[in-house]
């Protein structure tokens, strides 16, 4: 309620009863002088009572005004995170917009406000209003002064950021410099201060700290999202995740039957011819003269698989006996080394690669433990069966009898996924029944891989050039080369954030964003369908979502996404939807680049409807990068945003913050 100045009418009246008590004092009075002062009273008061409603009228007006301009100046503070001469204009131009002194004549008015500090504004206003009536009696005035001060009070809230971590994130915000991390001056740096600065606006704006919940969920995303985290803590069962994964990958082909055998010990010897030049001893000594023959050879037994006795031979010395020069003749020594191999088992050696589509077993791999994986292949390697095998199968082997040739690295799956089954549509509106990837709250079926999600594992595909067909190779082409990773950090699900000392971000946050770091391409589409996945209050994560609703009935929902470039799908990368040249999951075969873009922005523009069908308000940030349509069409209406620069960023993520507060009037 607004103050009232009591100071005058207190005067008044004092005046009034000195006057009456004179009139009844005084016994000589007429009843004319009795009639005046009655007269003179009743005008007193009506005229008390007239100044005083006016008084009154200005006083509301003024609280009015009062608390209109520390509203405006706190709404623009949240834009600019400052409250500096822009902001004071702000207010002060509301304040003079919503008091009009013409209506008693004020006169003499003041405004002024200020920052607490603490997020609040605070304001004082103060007029002088000239009296009606009550000048005739020397009260020629009146001063009213009111306070007022409005702040941000935070009911509890959800905030989903879905975070564009792509590559161009090590640039700095004008885009260059992009040859190297810039460190502090990259976007990446920005973008972790500015989350860091979103957290003390929220939660210095909670007044209830006990009643009051916030949380924030977060989805990284690049041509892929990590559901890591999420799964090592069982809120994702591994069963979501299928056990046969068709890849575009490396097949070795092994169908050449040798044998292959135990040799025994070897005895040396040697053997000499007389009578022949320099040149022929050499080639005496590799078994090439006087006649052509192997090296080593069988002299006995054979062939396998029965006992075969080899001999090996090598140069031993040459001495002349006669003749000069290159004619000159003389005895000649080989080394001669003698072994039998026996007991053959029949074997097959490497015959070659093949570069293609196969479906592999990959349950080894589910519960994130290492998993050997072939990388390369010795031209004489051998395995006991005929066949072709996966770089999971075969490393498998090694190690194991007459397995040979193998070259092979650890791998561990980091929770990144493939998405499920989708169908090829350039519209995406209505969604198709069949685009599983886009619905965003079923569960995989037991059983059905069309609804399960598949692994991300990069070692295991590899980039075979520009030919849609098999290739095949006895050695690893040039340009044949298995792809790189392009998961990003972890997703996190819906996690409180400690609001009572808003000045210091909790240590689980700051470690959180110091994670995030710059590497892979832009597919928006898979960032916002995961961003509404994890937060839908009805799909896989909901028991996460709704949370404790008897203590928290009523929670606002926000997705916040920031980007800082186009969406960026290339035909020649391995992403969420797999080798997009070879496998055609959401555009036809031969689609280019710029064509597969308009596929992929279909599909971010169709998960940013279910978001907003969800209950969600998606805010929407380009950092350094100019908004498209399909940006502000994203966005719940009016809250796309452009930031050019770090500072920018960070009064944007302020100014969300307090549009997802709500400005009150504290005072």
């Amino acid at each position: 309620m607004p103050r009232r100045s009591n100071a005058p009418e207190g005067q008044i009246r004092a005046a009034m009863r000195a006057l009456i008590g004179s009139l009844l004092r005084d016994t000589a009075g007429t009843t004319m002088g009795i009639a005046l002062a009655t007269i003179i009273l009743l005008v007193t008061l009506v005229g008390s009572g007239t100044d005083m409603a006016r008084a009154y009228m200005t006083k509301t007006s003024l609280q009015n005004a009062c608390d209109a301009g520390v509203l405006a100046g706190r709404k623009a503070m949240a834009t600019s995170g400052t409250y500096g001469t822009s902001e004071t204009a702000k207010a002060n131009k509301m304040f003079n917009f919503n008091f009009n002194p013409l209506a008693t004549n004020s006169q003499n008015i003041t405004f002024n406000t200020s920052s607490s500090g603490t997020g609040a504004i605070s304001g004082t206003a103060s007029t002088q209003m000239p009296t009606v009536i009550m000048g005739i009696f020397g009260f020629k005035s009146i001063t009213l002064t009111v306070e007022c001060s409005a702040e941000l009070q935070m009911a509890s809230a959800d905030v989903m950021f879905v975070l564009d971590t792509t590559g161009s994130m090590r640039c700095q915000p004008s885009q260059s410099s992009c040859s190297s991390d810039q460190g502090s001056l990259s976007k990446m740096a920005g973008l972790r201060s500015a989350i860091l600065d979103f957290y003390k606006t929220v939660a210095a704006a909670v007044v209830d700290k006990t009643n009051t919940r916030i949380r924030f969920g977060f989805v990284p995303y690049t041509a892929t999202v990590n559901m890591g985290g999420i799964i090592a803590s069982g809120d994702m069962p591994t069963s979501y995740f299928a056990d046969m994964q068709p890849f575009q990958t490396a097949v070795a082909v092994y169908k050449t039957p040798i044998y292959v055998g135990t040799t025994g010990p070897a005895t040396a010897t040697t053997q000499t011819l007389t009578g022949i030049t320099s040149s022929q001893c050499t080639n005496y000594g590799n078994n090439t003269y006087p006649t052509t023959g192997s090296n080593p050879a069988t002299v006995a037994g054979g062939p396998p698989p029965a006992d075969t006795t080899w001999a090996t031979y090598s140069y031993g010395s040459w001495t002349r006996t006669s003749g000069s020069g290159s004619s000159s003749i003389g005895t000649c020594v080989r080394n001669v080394s003698t072994a039998t191999t026996r007991n053959y088992q029949l074997r097959y050696q490497f015959t070659n690669w093949s570069f293609q589509p196969l479906t592999v077993n990959v349950s080894s791999f589910k519960g994130m433990g290492t998993v050997p994986v072939v990388t390369n292949i010795a031209s004489n390697s051998t395995v006991p069966n005929e066949g072709t095998y996966d770089m999971v199968a075969l490393a498998a082997l090694n190690g194991t009898t007459g397995v040979t040739g193998l070259t092979t690295t650890n791998t561990q799956w980091d929770g990144c996924i493939e998405e499920r089954q989708t169908v090829q549509n350039l519209a995406m509106n209505p969604v198709p029944s069949g685009a599983k990837d886009l619905d965003i709250d079923s569960a995989p079926s037991a059983g059905d891989p069309t609804t399960q999600w598949k692994i991300y594992e990069n070692d295991l595909v590899w980039y075979r050039g520009t030919g849609l067909g098999t290739r095949t190779a006895t050695s690893i082409p040039s340009g044949v080369v298995r792809e790189s990773s392009q998961c990003p950090p972890r997703a996190m699900l819906f996690t409180e954030v400690d609001t009572t000392t808003p000045t210091v971000a909790p240590t689980w946050l700051t470690n959180y964003v110091n994670t995030l770091v710059p590497a892979g391409s832009t597919y928006h589409d898979i960032g916002m369908i995961w961003g509404a996945r994890l937060a839908s209050p009805t799909g896989i994560f909901q028991s996460n979502v709704n949370a404790d609703p008897v203590k928290y009935p009523s929670v606002s929902r926000h997705i916040i996404f920031m980007t800082d470039g186009d969406m960026a799908p290339t035909i020649d990368s391995y992403s969420a939807y797999g080798e997009e040249m070879y496998d055609n999951r959401v555009a036809p075969s031969g689609t280019n680049n710029s064509t597969l873009t308009n596929y992929h922005n279909n599909r971010f523009l169709a998960a940013c409807t279910r978001a907003k069908n969800a209950g969600y308000t998606v805010w929407l940030i380009g950092f350094g990068t100019t908004l498209t349509t399909q940006m502000t069409t994203c966005a719940t209406a009016g809250r796309a945003y452009f930031a050019g620069d770090t500072t920018t960023l960070n009064n944007t993520f302020k100014f969300i913050a307090g549009q997802v507060a709500d400005l009150r009037i504290n005072k």
